[in-house]
């Protein structure tokens, strides 16, 4: 898999603070651009547009950390899991580290 292809996921914050600094527990995956539908696709270019505008006002609520590569350099965006797709959201594990 090409990491042009590739979406890096971190899943942070919520009730343990998953991906937070001193937290032992964090929740990462990948998934490959090319596995998303249209509609999923859709969804994530708009939100590194910067045109989906959200503000989530839940406690303890998580956020996911997407990044991705275009030509030598990295984007990363982090948005509420409400606006993330379940096929994005269903690759990230739970790991303690």
């Amino acid at each position: 898999m090409e990491d042009l292809d590739l979406l890096k996921v971190e899943r942070i914050g919520g009730f343990c603070g998953f991906g937070l600094p001193g937290s032992h527990l964090r929740s990462k995956g990948e998934i490959s651009i090319s596995e998303l539908s249209p509609e999923d696709l859709g969804v994530i270019d708009k939100l590194f547009r910067g045109n989906l505008h959200f503000a989530s006002s839940k406690a303890d609520a998580f956020f996911y950390r997407i990044t991705r590569k275009i030509g030598d350099s990295e984007q990363t965006i982090e948005a509420p899991e409400e606006l993330i797709p379940l096929s994005v959201q269903c690759c990230v594990k739970d790991i303690l580290e």
